[in-house]
């Protein structure tokens, strides 16, 4: 939606400021400035509550498709930033089910209105009251949500989310603490995951268990991110070994489990990964019957099928793999950032409501999504 669009909903002032934001935001977004699922989920929700608290409208429906277009703007911006329209999906799915509430609510006093009970036995020589006073009596009561309600409804889902999204480590910290088990190895190859790297602190301090951690360099994008997530993790007394990735399919004989972190999760069980490399893990993990599980938040849930896996995955320039290259030579090289786990590769997937089965990944995510607004794109209410 263009800002001539935005301009035209809120003409105002604060308005004109709200949409210098929006399209600063957009910018951004375009130019990969904002990095990291967590970080571009919460400024997209701090960007959606400014744009509730100034948006104008005479009907829910109206609001709802100013969010979806707000919403297909910042996914076209950055289409594999995929917890952008996961929490825009959310808040619709929120404002869908106040209205479903407040419908069946209205359906079921009109039709009590509309059948008049006798009370008690003293009233059967009475003479019944008629419907339309009845209506008119009850119509204070049983009257639609207003605007303002239907915003605070809208606000409150998203000040909900953003707990949820700043709390969500402590969910899956409590599930650490029963999967890693005393001297047992290790392997993870997203070490640029701040999820994972939290699951493996909580393992140590609380359980207070000795284990190893293996850590793939992710040659050529994530190498710098290795050493420094090994470092950490060796600040709190865990022997951490970074090793190249061609050593994989050598040491997985010795490794116990294997924990990887997630850009964002599909409907089929799919998952996407913040680097590449990681599908190639997964695979020799699964030759080795070696356990792989997928460390994610809710919020990464995607309720998007991976029907074209190359449209979610992201390719960088080629100046990492080669440097310098003769003009007069022609040659194709190839940079993939991310990388797509199919369900079969992984066998558990731990967020912070618990440890599911990638083939019931579908249902969790159906239970805070809606049907109508998997594609945002589509102009339907």
């Amino acid at each position: 939606m263009s800002t001539q669009a935005f301009s035209s909903v809120h003409p105002n002032a604060a308005t004109s400021d709200l949409n210098i934001t929006i399209d600063t935001f957009v910018a951004k977004l375009k130019r990969r400035q904002v990095q990291g699922s967590y970080a571009i989920a919460l400024e997209t929700l701090q960007l959606l509550m400014r744009f509730i608290s100034a948006a104008r409208w005479n009907h829910v429906n109206e609001l709802i498709e100013q969010i979806r277009d707000l919403g297909n703007r910042l996914e076209k911006a950055h289409p594999t930033a995929f917890s952008c329209g996961n929490v825009i999906r959310r808040i619709l799915a929120v404002l869908r089910d106040e209205v479903e509430e407040d419908t069946m609510s209205t359906t079921i006093t009109s039709t009590s209105v509309a059948e008049p009970l006798i009370s008690s036995m003293f009233n059967l020589l009475q003479k019944p009251e008629q419907p339309h006073q009845k209506r008119k009596n009850s119509s204070g009561s049983s009257s639609m949500k207003t605007k303002t309600d239907y915003r605070q409804v809208a606000i409150q889902g998203i000040k909900d989310l953003i707990d949820e999204i700043k709390n969500i480590d402590e969910g899956i910290q409590q599930i650490a603490i029963d999967l890693i088990h005393d001297h047992e190895i290790l392997l993870t190859p997203t070490p640029d995951s701040k999820t994972v790297l939290k699951f493996l602190i909580t393992a140590r301090e609380r359980s207070n268990r000795t284990f190893t951690v293996l850590v793939t360099e992710g040659f050529p994008n994530n190498t710098k991110n290795a050493h420094e997530f090994a470092k950490k993790l060796a600040q709190h007394n865990i022997e951490t070994l970074v090793i190249p990735d061609s050593a994989v399919f050598a040491l997985m004989s010795r490794v116990g489990k294997v924990i990887i972190g997630t850009k964002a999760v599909f409907v089929n069980g799919g998952t996407i990964s913040s680097n590449s490399g990681v599908s190639s893990v997964c695979e020799c993990a699964r030759e080795f019957r070696t356990p792989v599980f997928a460390v994610a938040g809710l919020y990464k849930l995607s309720p998007l099928y991976p029907f074209d896996v190359e449209k979610f995955v992201e390719f960088g320039g080629s100046q990492r793999i080669l440097p310098r290259m003769d003009p007069r030579k022609r040659l194709d090289a190839v940079n993939q950032i991310t990388d797509y786990v199919p369900p079969e590769n992984i066998d558990i997937y731990i967020t912070n409501v618990g440890g599911f089965n990638p083939s019931f990944i579908y249902r969790i995510a159906w239970d805070n999504y809606k049907q109508i607004d998997v594609h945002l794109d589509k102009q339907k209410v």
